[in-house]
């Protein structure tokens, strides 16, 4: 993934910034990127402290030492963790950021780059702790921080970051070039959903994981005509194989992604899921409001991260969505 032309092409605006910020040295203390799921915040994340501190290029070339270091992750003054991840405790993230700012730079730049991905899952202890460095930013220290999810992080987090928006990509587009690389995939319409670039939807094409979590949402849909069957199913496997964080993520977002072309067949508006038109009839039918189905589901993935009992969460949202 060439993420230069990516940000140049898909998100000119973001790439603007990111080049004035570059090019004259004013690239912000604290910068968030904040951006729907498939974005690629994470690679981009990265990309950016590559940047900051690349050897040839004014972004990063990608090739010279200081990047692959960063790729590596053996550049001693570079620090990333993703807050989403569930085996990083709150006590170990505060002592890492801790220990950061407490060390002596190691590395000839002098540039010191911290990246926490996912923010908005960061406890508040941490983020307390966070805001600390935030008031008093120590100099030549950059914070890169990601988001799918701005309006969980504290405000005063904010209020200290320069927020970059990013916007979303036309699925029609991502739909025609992916079609040019891998031909017309059943995929690839849904995959347009979960990503905004179609390089990643070209490599999730056979993505099992994702191949077998659509099939698990077209077999529930499938039994909505009966309640009997439709218990049946969440019982028996509906919660078995939704049984971890990544399998819930990609159950409502694809579920999500059917609501919302359900919705949108039914207003007569231009949908993409043309080969999944009986599906889009049967939520028209069963889901008595659509868009307010999209707004529980939405809502109840929200809590997916926060240490809450996945079978009681499904069962709460597919409980609530079929209320007439």
């Amino acid at each position: 993934m060439n993420i230069q032309e990516y940000l140049k092409h898909s998100q000119p605006i973001v790439y603007q910034i990111f080049f004035n910020s570059l090019k004259n040295n004013n690239f912000a203390h604290a910068t968030l990127l904040s951006g729907s799921k498939g974005s690629s915040l994470d690679i981009i994340a990265k990309y950016l402290a590559k940047s900051l501190i690349c050897d040839n290029e004014l972004f990063a070339c990608e090739t010279c030492p200081s990047c692959i270091k960063i790729e590596k992750g053996s550049y001693g003054d570079f620090l990333i963790f993703d807050a989403k991840n569930k085996e990083i405790k709150v006590s170990d993230i505060k002592d890492k950021i801790e220990y950061f700012f407490s060390k002596t730079g190691v590395e000839k730049k002098g540039i010191k780059i911290y990246v926490i991905l996912n923010i908005e899952y960061l406890g508040s202890k941490a983020s307390n702790m966070l805001l600390k460095f935030l008031e008093e930013p120590p100099k030549n220290t950059y914070a890169i921080f990601t988001t799918e999810n701005q309006n969980r992080i504290l405000p005063t987090i904010l209020s200290r970051c320069e927020i970059i928006r990013f916007s979303k990509v036309d699925k029609d587009f991502l739909i025609a070039k992916a079609n040019e690389i891998k031909g017309n995939d059943s995929n690839i319409p849904i995959l347009s959903y979960l990503f905004d670039n179609y390089e990643e939807i070209v490599n999730n094409v056979d993505n099992p994981l994702i191949t077998n979590t659509r099939n698990l949402v077209l077999e529930y849909i499938q039994r909505l005509n009966s309640y009997d069957e439709t218990r049946y199913f969440i019982e028996t496997k509906l919660l078995k194989e939704a049984n971890n964080v990544d399998k819930a993520y990609y159950f409502y977002d694809i579920f999500v992604s059917f609501l919302v072309e359900a919705r949108n067949k039914k207003l007569k508006i231009n949908y993409l899921y043309k080969g999944y038109t009986g599906f889009l009839d049967t939520l028209i039918k069963f889901i008595p409001d659509l868009d307010e189905a999209i707004k529980i589901l939405l809502e109840d993935e929200a809590q997916i991260g926060l240490n809450v009992n996945l079978n009681l969460l499904i069962i709460h949202s597919l409980t609530k969505i079929l209320k007439k």
